[in-house]
């Protein structure tokens, strides 16, 4: 019943719906971005560089006379398994720790909150720039940088909603049926508390989206030949006056993917706890 009221609430929330298609749209494109690519996304051609939008050519060329919309497909493949992974790493570690946190409480809660305050004092992307730069840079390299700088927002979410769960009744007659702290804790209290953290997760899916570019743009991500969307735009950027399509077209992939994810969290973050609605 409760979950058949979820979904109705989902569904009757139009930002909800509206990004929950823009994010079916752009998954579909980075799963099946190698058939859906009219070219290569890495096939030269000299004689056609800096086409302006055509039928050929629906987004245009760049410099190398590759075809923008094939390599924004295949960078939306890029940009996604980036975001994944990374939201999936920052969330297991910021999950553990901060269940341990708000349960344990004392000692344990002392000493991963100084932590989190200590990443928390370094802009995210100055942080992830410089775990980067240690790392070298490369997919992999972007994927822990993010997943390292963004743990900090699920722990201490996940702490929150421990200190509420862990006063119930139900805790009480585990510990009183002789249950250990960790079979009380990860079997009971934590599958009540990880609601919240659906909704940080789609909410950090835009942010690990526009990190990933902003890095990339940089120089500090995904390395060519494979494209990524702030490579992209990176290139579109040193031929802005003589081809200004191709930092428009890299740039509202990003704006839209990132808007998609903003509106479905908004719609998750109602359908959990419609007491926030206004």
């Amino acid at each position: 019943m409760a979950s058949v009221k979820f979904w109705r609430s989902l569904l009757r929330h139009a930002g909800a719906v509206v990004g929950g298609a823009i994010v079916i749209v752009v998954v579909a494109i980075a799963l099946f971005a190698p058939i859906l690519a009219p070219y290569n996304f890495d096939q030269r051609n000299i004689r056609e560089r800096f086409q302006p939008p055509s039928r050929e050519h629906l987004l245009g060329t760049d410099n190398f006379g590759r075809d923008t919309l094939s390599r924004i497909f295949v960078g939306a493949r890029v940009s996604l398994q980036v975001a994944v992974l990374s939201v999936g790493m920052a969330a297991l570690i910021g999950v553990v720790l901060g269940a341990l946190a708000g349960y344990l409480g004392g000692l344990v809660d002392l000493i991963v909150m100084r932590v989190v305050d200590i990443f928390l004092a370094f802009p995210p992307i100055l942080l992830a720039l410089m775990l980067v730069a240690v790392l070298s840079p490369s997919a992999f390299s972007v994927t822990v940088a993010l997943g390292l700088v963004y743990w900090t927002a699920y722990a201490r979410v996940i702490r929150s909603s421990i200190l509420a769960w862990r006063q119930e009744e139900f805790v009480e007659a585990s510990r009183a049926l002789g249950a250990n702290w960790p079979r009380t804790l990860f079997r009971h209290v934590l599958p009540n508390a990880v609601g919240p953290m659906i909704v940080v997760a789609s909410v950090g899916m835009g942010s690990a989206v526009t990190a990933e570019a902003a890095l990339s743009f940089l120089g500090l991500g995904v390395q060519p030949p494979t494209p990524s969307w702030g490579s992209i735009l990176n290139t579109g950027l040193q031929f802005l006056r003589q081809a200004p399509y191709l930092s428009t077209f890299p740039g509202a992939a990003i704006m839209i993917t990132v808007l998609g994810f903003n509106l479905l969290g908004d719609g998750l973050r109602d359908a959990l706890d419609p007491r926030g609605t206004t």
